[in-house]
């Protein structure tokens, strides 16, 4: 059977957290804060990043989840120097992007670890065919096949590159874009 590469992080980690709030275990929480995933990268780091010019970032957010965190996505399109055919069956018709999606979780709750945990769990049950991968950044983090995922405190969140037709090292490019925002996540705390 055909792996269907998954949508968009923005989707997957929305469909994490909805598995986390209809679970047997789901219980009541305190309500997180809002967070602003497009405030967590800017167009001109991803575009050093990638290497291509970025647009300005779009935020569509999920919001307040049954679990008590604040979901919050970020979309930028990357303008390629040859514009792709449209592909139905690809993320955006097939176009390149770089999607953030991070979870405010409600301070001192320690769910953000779910947020991991749930990927590792989607692999062994065959929803994502890669086995994550741990990386070092943050609290905790891993490279699941499609995306880093990270947590640091109360927030946790994913980063994916689609760029269809480019040859890279897995992880490459969300691994630059990841200190970004931890420093943001760093700045905002601080205050």
């Amino acid at each position: 059977m055909a792996y269907k590469r998954v949508m968009a992080v923005c989707a997957f980690g929305t469909f994490l957290l909805g598995a986390q709030a209809n679970g047997a275990g789901a219980t009541a929480v305190a309500k997180a804060a809002e967070i602003d995933a497009c405030t967590l990268l800017t167009a001109a780091e991803i575009s050093r990043a990638i290497g291509l010019p970025v647009e300005a970032g779009v935020r569509r957010d999920a919001g307040l989840q049954k679990t008590g965190a604040y979901s919050s996505a970020c979309l930028w399109t990357i303008r390629t120097k040859v514009a792709a055919p449209d592909d139905p069956s690809r993320p955006l018709n097939g176009k390149s992007f770089v999607i953030l999606n991070a979870m405010q979780w409600p301070a001192g709750s320690n769910l953000a670890r779910t947020y991991l945990e749930d990927f590792r769990e989607a692999s062994a049950n065959g929803v994502i065919p890669a086995k994550p991968v741990p990386k070092s950044f943050g609290d905790e983090a891993l490279w699941w096949g499609d995306g880093l995922a990270v947590r640091k405190r109360d927030v946790s969140f994913g980063v994916s590159v689609f760029m269809p037709g480019v040859n890279k090292r897995p992880s490459e490019m969300e691994e630059k874009l990841a200190p970004h925002i931890l420093r943001r996540l760093d700045q905002r705390d601080a205050v």
